[in-house]
């Protein structure tokens, strides 16, 4: 039994309909909000016990430990915040449940440039607008949602809007609604215009958002230790301390070094622009090339008149740069492309030498040491690649020594690489469907034949699966008529990158016979040391800033972490290996994240940080000052009480006293020097952190693993010893909103308060907990969230009623007692077969519900713990109804449920547990069932199962019955209608043994059946059915067949078929449910075994019947 789900609705605000029972459960939440406040129930603490070592203490104190990564402090936390949120919520209530003491803390992240970009942002707008931000005519007009700057450079058209035009909003405007100024990104926030000029300065920010924050996770009604929280940045001293100290350790353990290196830059901040700084292009990293240059030889007549006309040219050398991911495949050039319709220039090059690119490629070479000054362009001119079609060009390593021309190609972009793009059609399936186009068709593609005619494929490489012409080869298997089969032609290239690169094996030059792995970089050495070719690098993709510059690869000294350095890499996936990651598909991401991670720029001019200890100019980017704060978690309490740490902690320590020597000591157990003040303090700090540490879980989005989770465990290996490395980190997808994306833009969206405010904290969970578990996207679906409110209300009043009927039965032990739908048999009964099937049954739930909950699965652990656990209830309720329940089953089964939904929904389980059943103590302090069997009783479920599907039976009979009797002409039809709410009877024919014919195919299969591969021999199988003759029978290929699925699905065990529960039993614990709720005036149990001789239906009926499966024969009275 699972949620109905609804298709998406037109507004995501589905309005909550008729209120009351919603705000009975809203109250009843505020009130254990309150109670838990007061009480301080979610504020843990290491256990005072000075004689234990931290093994002993683990050991008589279980801890565990969870967090996400804290939120970025610009605006109000959404309902993705609350999904990520939840995951580590839930599992705290799960690990209390278990008797550990849980810890969720939770900061809040202000580094890096986002806030300093909205404070500038406003700034600017104040003086642009006045105080009550009024905007001219013109701007009003001009509010719509801004797009991503995509540079087109056709230069014979321009866009136009259109079917298949579509804009592409950028992470920030997508989130603003389409606001196209700051002040209106707070004004939809309610946020007052006075208000709204404090937000110039930084620091408003960081007082303003976090206490909002923190009132928003407490109204769903999180665990949170609020003790633990903080700020980053300068903004608290202990903090800075902290993050101080991390840096100062990673560069003496050299992880942290200077030298040139390609990042992502904006020119317009002047420095480098890192994932967390980006409006759009988050996880965008430099693509690196290998810029061939082919001089120009001879112009063609449009492009010598096009030069001609440029004076500054005159005497220079010039130079097409082609950019090239497999600079070892230079020895088959045989022409190069240009886009017929792009612009290109000519710009001026560091060594005076001119290069013809696009203007794109031009920017960012500008950065790359290879213009006459760093950061600016010099051009000289502009040429279309019209006019330089046909010019001869020196291609270099190429066997064609004379030069090679330059060709048309139709999906040249400038937006990728230099515009320009060599031609090798031996190994590029690209390269050789525009050749082989051009070849066939020079008179259309407006070239000379001479340029082609004489310029075909040359073997460069050799490799197994496609010989030494993989590109041909590849169009041929393919079918690729044409440049224009694009689909194929992606397949085909992916297919010759990947066989060329790890299975390929040079076929010529000075590296002939080498790897094409070990070949390649030393290709690429030679070509640049020959001055044939240069390094080159643009961003992999778009990449804006948040102050909305195109970002470009600058090449530049800098601080770096360097990630990827073999014997680090080495250590973190010892790390990987070790952790769980509830997943091989999170597993492997993290697999081929770690292989191709490398160098990461960690410092930055400005923004918000904490200053780089050895260089006070730099502050420490946003995603390298938190990488190990979850160890700050265990000590941040006991330094300081209040987020900017202004408020001293119970020990005294002020963030003076934590320097170096102090955090060695608290975080790696270093001495510290001799008389220092603290050190009776620090003492404590240090045994708190080795209590709480290793971090136990980590949960994040999918989105992480590329840059925070990886350098999380990459950090914890080079500071840390192995033994409080992390234990495990759990990925989530992200939060669709009724199956479709959230955006403020679009109208669908949801913060994390309007979802408590509109559905209630239990409700909100409940939908959050359904809306998926795995790495696809989630969705949470209000139609879910306002189910829940309706089960949960229904499901209290009953449990009121259940709660007063067990008070009554308690008072007459001797007698059935009746409240409402509640009926009770009496308490000093014996347990029915019905009473033991549904013990058993609620046990298997509450086994599965428990799995789920460890394995943080916990849609699962709703379906069994809440869903099926409620139908179990009704189903045990209807089969019952003659006796009536049982009162200690019944009890058993509150129990239970209020213990399943804990994690989940903590204030219904909270006011069920001590205003309804009168517990003293808190529902979030109780245990998980001790009296659980170690598995269920499988003989009472297959009881039950049979119970269920018999029940089933009889239903499909009746109406197949019925069906039968208004069909005229039929026997039935001639004996009359039957109708179900008439008189009518019921007769199962029980048999004690199978047919001796399928005693015979389960022996036959058994030999046949191979018990090391769990296969059958078939041929073997059919010749000893034959010799056996049972293949005369109809019946015994499609049971064998059948059999032969269920061995398969369950393994050896599926060919006992002896049912382990007694049937007859079983069957007459059902016959008041069918006499009374099924209404049959008489209801015949037939032993088959020890039956008379049957005659007429009741013989037809039995001939199927075999153990588990009786025969049943249903007929009007």
């Amino acid at each position: 039994m699972t949620p109905t789900t609804t298709t998406p609705a037109d507004s995501a605000n589905i309005e909550v309909k008729k209120t009351v029972k919603r705000d009975e459960l809203m109250e009843i939440e505020k009130h254990w909000q309150a109670s838990w406040k007061e009480s301080r129930l979610f504020e843990v603490d290491m256990p005072e016990s000075d004689d234990l070592t931290t093994e002993e203490l683990h050991a008589k104190y279980p801890k565990w430990m969870g967090t996400i990564p804290y939120p970025y402090m610009n605006g109000p936390l959404h309902l993705g915040h609350g999904f990520s949120i939840s995951k580590i919520e839930f599992a705290t209530g799960w690990e209390r449940l278990k008797g550990k003491r849980a810890l969720f803390p939770f900061g809040f992240h202000v580094t890096g440039m986002p806030i300093k970009a909205s404070a500038d942002k406003i700034a600017n707008e104040l003086a642009m607008f006045g105080p009550n931000f009024e905007l001219p005519k013109e701007s009003e007009d001009d509010c719509e949602a801004l797009s991503e700057k995509v540079e087109d450079m056709s230069i014979d058209a321009t866009p136009k809007a259109s079917a298949n035009f579509k804009s592409k909003k950028t992470k920030v405007i997508a989130k603003s609604g389409g606001a196209k100024y700051q002040f209106q990104i707070l004004q939809a926030q309610g946020i007052s215009n006075e208000e709204i000029a404090k937000f110039a300065d930084t620091q408003y920010w960081l007082e303003y958002y976090p206490p909002i924050a923190m009132a928003d996770i407490n109204s769903l009604g999180c665990k949170v230790d609020w003790r633990r929280a903080f700020l980053t940045t300068d903004h608290n001293p202990y903090y800075d301390s902290f993050a101080r100290w991390q840096f100062q350790r990673l560069l003496d353990n050299k992880k942290i070094k200077f030298g040139k290196r390609y990042t992502i830059w904006s020119a317009k901040d002047g420095q480098p622009c890192m994932d967390h700084d980006r409006q759009s292009g988050e996880g965008v990293s430099p693509q690196e090339y290998t810029g061939i240059k082919l001089e120009i030889l001879e112009w063609s007549e449009p492009g010598r008149q096009t030069a001609s006309t440029i004076p500054e040219l005159a005497g220079k050398r010039i130079f097409l740069v082609a950019a090239t991911l497999r600079p070892e495949t230079m020895y088959g050039q045989t022409n190069c492309f240009v886009g017929t319709k792009l612009e290109y220039g000519f710009y001026l090059s560091n060594n005076a030498d001119v290069y013809i690119v696009s203007e794109r490629a031009a920017r960012n070479m500008a950065f790359q040491e290879l213009s006459p000054e760093n950061g600016k362009v010099v051009k000289l001119g502009t040429i279309s690649g019209q006019a330089i079609v046909g010019s001869k060009v020196n291609a270099p390593l190429s066997e064609y020594k004379d030069g090679v021309y330059v060709l048309p190609m139709d999906n040249v972009l400038a937006t990728k690489g230099t515009g320009v793009v060599t031609s090798v059609p031996s190994d590029s399936p690209d390269d050789y469907a525009a050749l082989r186009d051009l070849k066939k068709k020079p008179e259309y593609y407006g070239i000379d034949p001479k340029w082609v005619e004489d310029f075909n494929p040359i073997a460069v490489l050799s490799t197994e699966a496609y010989g030494e012409m993989s590109a041909p080869a590849l169009c041929d298997k393919l079918k690729i008529n044409s440049q224009k089969d694009r689909v194929q032609l992606a397949e085909a290239k992916e297919a010759a990158y990947k066989e060329g690169f790890y299975n390929g094996t040079m076929s010529i030059g000075d590296f002939k016979g080498l790897a094409v792995q070990v070949a390649k970089q030393m290709v690429r050495a030679q070509l640049i040391e020959r001055g044939d070719a240069v390094g080159y690098a643009e961003p992999e993709g778009l990449v804006m800033s948040r102050s909305g510059d195109e970002c470009v690869v600058a090449k530049c000294d800098q601080w770096y972490i360097d990630y990827g350095e073999e014997s680090w890499k080495a250590l973190t996936k010892k790390c990987l290996a070790q952790m769980n990651t509830y997943g091989d598909d999170t597993r492997a991401q993290f697999e081929a994240k770690l292989d191709w991670l490398n160098e990461w720029a960690c410092v930055r001019s400005f923004g918000l940080g904490s200053k780089v200890p050895w260089d006070e100019s730099f502050v420490i980017e946003s995603l390298s000052d938190s990488t190990i704060y979850m160890s700050y978690y265990t000590i941040s309490h006991l330094l300081h009480r209040s987020l900017d740490g202004s408020e001293i902690g119970p020990l005294g320590i002020a963030a003076d006293d934590m320097d170096y020597s102090a955090w060695d000591y608290v975080l790696l157990g270093k001495d510290l020097p001799s008389g220092h003040s603290k050190a009776a303090e620090l003492a404590e700090l240090r045994r708190s952190y080795l209590y709480w540490y290793p971090l136990d879980n980590r949960s994040s989005a999918k989105d992480l693993v590329q840059n925070h989770l990886t350098f999380f465990m990459y950090n914890h290996t080079a500071l840390f010893p192995e033994r409080e490395w992390p234990r495990s980190v759990r990925i989530n997808g992200h939060l669709l909103l009724n199956s479709e994306k959230m955006s403020k833009s679009t109208g669908n969206s949801l913060s994390l308060r309007e979802a408590c405010d509109r559905y209630g904290a239990d409700a909100t969970r409940l939908a959050l907990a359904v809306a998926g578990d795995s790495m696809e996207d989630a969705n949470f679906e209000e139609t879910i969230a306002n189910a829940e409110i309706l089960r949960l209300h229904t499901l209290k009043e009953w449990v009121t009623d259940a709660l007063e009927a067990l008070a009554t039965s308690e008072k007459s032990p001797s007698e059935e007692t009746r409240i409402n739908s509640v009926v009770l048999c009496p308490a000093s009964a014996p347990y029915t077969t019905l009473d033991r099937v549904f013990d058993a049954k609620m046990d298997m739930y509450t086994l599965t519900t428990g799995a789920a909950y460890e394995a943080m699965m916990y849609r699962e652990a709703i379906t069994n713990g809440l869903y099926e656990f409620l139908a179990l209830r009704d189903w045990y309720r209807e089969t019952s109804a003659a006796t009536g329940m049982h009162p200690t089953l019944l009890r058993k089964w509150i129990n239970r449920q209020v213990i399943h939904l804990c994690p989940v929904a903590p204030h219904w389980c909270e006011h069920v547990w001590r205003t309804l059943m009168g517990n003293t103590t808190s529902i979030l302090n109780a245990r998980w069932p001790a009296d659980l069997p170690a598995e269920a009783d499988h003989a009472l479920i297959s009881a039950s199962e049979y119970m269920m599907k018999l029940i089933k039976s009889v239903r499909d009979a009746e109406a197949t019955l019925q069906r039968r009797s208004k069909k005229k002409g039929s026997k039935e039809a001639l004996a009359g209608e039957f109708n179900p709410n008439e008189p009518k009877t019921l007769d199962i024919l029980v048999a004690s043994s199978f047919p001796q014919w399928q005693e015979d195919v389960i022996s036959v299969l058994k030999e046949c059946f191979d018990v090391a591969t769990s296969t059958f021999d078939d041929k073997a199988l059919q010749v000893a059915l034959g010799q056996k003759g049972l293949l005369k029978n109809k019946k015994a290929m499609p049971f064998a067949q059948v059999t032969k699925k269920r061995v398969s699905l369950l393994g050896p065990t599926a060919f006992d078929r002896a049912l382990t529960f007694a049937e007859i039993d079983v069957l007459s614990a059902l016959l008041p449910y069918m006499s009374n709720n099924m209404g049959y005036s008489r209801v015949t149990i037939v032993d088959l075994g020890n039956a008379d001789e049957l005659s007429g239906a009741l013989a037809t009926v039995a001939e199927s019947a075999v153990p588990g499966e009786p025969g049943i024969l249903v007929a009007k009275a």
